[in-house]
């Protein structure tokens, strides 16, 4: 497909459900070929056909981004079929949400190791292609992590230290030609649409007011089109940013 990543390779995580969908839908269109990785092959399939249906270019690599070895053996997989790595997305996450007070040592490791651990085994994969040719990464944060939402706890700390991660990476790399941002969203996803579901109609609504736009995000078309500019020739000079996709609500960002 032609577009401003054609001819490009994409890897996104956790493109079998949610917003990354919407991400790798978008990347597609724009000409990338896209690698999606999740670790439910049926998932990650329904996605490559819709991206097949509008004329991209998709493979399924099904792999647990917690486990080092098999993200090393799925980038080298993906390398050797489709081409150089240019941009990794790192969507992948698995939590479960409670109180600080009430966080354990299970919890904490589960949004550990799939959000911290999980991308910085995608990003030290893929360095070695980036570092010769240069690259993009985009890394998840959460504003409900920048305001420090008591109720998500641990996921909160494993976003912030995503942002971490972002900083440092963005500061080594820079001098090959790699940027790396991360984005915090505000869109319907199966881990958001849990937490909408708990609120009652006049809390959703108050939700909603605080959001200039009066809307949630879309993840192909606010995500992901955020992502492909970021992915583009045009965005070589931004690195490092914390970008809040959230209609405006980002007034909490600290």
């Amino acid at each position: 497909m032609e577009g401003p990543l054609k001819g490009k390779v994409a890897l996104i995580t956790g493109s079998g459900s949610g917003m990354g969908v919407g991400i790798a839908l978008a990347v597609a269109k724009a000409g990338a070929a896209v690698v999606l990785v999740g670790r439910t092959a049926e998932t990650l399939e329904r996605t490559r056909a819709q991206i097949e249906a509008a004329g991209g270019r998709a493979m399924v690599a099904p792999c647990d981004v917690t486990d080092r070895a098999q993200v090393d053996a799925t980038v080298a997989r993906a390398q050797a079929e489709l081409g150089p790595i240019w941009l990794l997305v790192n969507n992948a996450v698995s939590t479960d949400n409670r109180p600080i007070e009430d966080v354990d040592d299970a919890n904490l490791d589960l949004v550990l190791r799939s959000a911290i651990h999980g991308s910085l085994y995608m990003m030290q994969a893929c360095f070695p292609t980036m570092k010769a040719r240069g690259g993009r990464i985009v890394n998840f944060g959460s504003g409900g992590a920048t305001m420090g939402l008591p109720e998500v706890g641990a996921y909160a700390i494993a976003k912030e230290g995503v942002r971490g991660l972002t900083k440092t990476a963005a500061t080594g790399w820079g001098k090959y030609g790699i940027t790396v941002n991360t984005v915090c969203p505000m869109v319907a996803t199966p881990l958001f649409d849990s937490w909408w579901q708990s609120l009652s109609e006049a809390e959703r609504e108050h939700q909603l007011s605080m959001i200039p736009m009066r809307r949630m995000g879309e993840g192909e078309q606010d995500v992901g089109g955020l992502i492909v500019f970021l992915a583009s020739e045009n965005a070589g000079y931004i690195t490092s940013r914390t970008l809040h996709v959230d209609g405006g609500r980002a007034f909490y960002d600290r």
